[in-house]
């Protein structure tokens, strides 16, 4: 979305504006999104208490299924006071993603919660977010609907099933920064194409965009701006496929 005050010739009032900040003057094509799932679809437009419930709360329910957290230098000097609470960072945001596995003692979280105890998935995700009033048909709702629709989901459920069938614990997950094809002017991506599950040692085979996920780790990396699936890994019910968003490699 650009603001009619953003056009190029700012001083003719036009009813045909034009741009030049994003897409180069229209020379780069972007594709409409796909239609959303019944799932969802529902979930958005029926009426009941239950939807009403989703759309007061969706942006935790979305944090509910994220793979990455929001990082960034917090200021809590502006909470000292007895004014509302308010949130403010200093210089820019980033996000930022976890290892496979939580390390013991600790309770799984964001990525963790598709691969670790699966069994108790919706308790485990209701536990990791501080809103209590969730919904366990909602949470099994979506969990149903990002399993069969969202190709970063499946990539993640692919290493749950990879620790499952060996005795190895030193996978790595890299999810791939660089496309054969853009994952949404083409076709969708799938798993394959999104991530490698690699045991071992990664050597050399690493991009400078890729994300490499550790077995276990108590550290935080931060994800490259221009990984295709910056946006996504955060917003998984804006991105209900996994689609890439934006990347250096967009033709035009």
């Amino acid at each position: 979305m650009m603001w009619y005050d953003e056009r190029v010739r700012k001083n003719r009032n036009t009813h045909n504006p034009k741009f030049s900040i994003c897409c180069m003057k229209g020379k780069v094509k972007l594709p409409f999104l796909q239609d959303p799932p019944t799932t969802l679809s529902n979930l958005m437009h029926k009426k009941d208490v239950n939807n009403k419930h989703f759309i007061e709360n969706i942006r935790a329910y979305n944090m509910m299924f994220s793979f990455t957290s929001m990082s960034g230098r917090i200021d809590r000097s502006v909470n000292r006071g007895r004014s509302p609470y308010s949130f403010k960072l200093h210089g820019q945001n980033y996000y930022s993603i976890g290892s496979l596995l939580p390390t013991d003692g600790s309770a799984p979280k964001f990525t963790q919660l598709y691969i670790y105890d699966t069994d108790d998935e919706v308790s485990n995700r209701k536990h990791a977010i501080s809103l209590r009033a969730f919904n366990d048909d909602i949470i099994n709702k979506l969990k149903e609907m990002l399993d069969a629709h969202n190709s970063l989901t499946k990539a993640f459920r692919m290493a749950k099933d990879r620790f499952a069938s060996t005795n190895s614990r030193d996978i790595k997950f890299r999810l791939i920064g660089r496309r054969a094809k853009n994952g949404r002017v083409y076709n969708l991506p799938t798993a394959s194409e999104v991530v490698a599950l690699i045991v071992g040692d990664i050597g050399n085979a690493a991009d400078e965009r890729d994300i490499v996920v550790e077995t276990k780790s108590g550290l935080l990396q931060r994800i490259n701006e221009l990984h295709p699936s910056y946006l996504a890994l955060h917003y998984p019910l804006l991105f209900l496929y996994g689609e890439d968003g934006y990347t250096t490699d967009i033709h035009h």
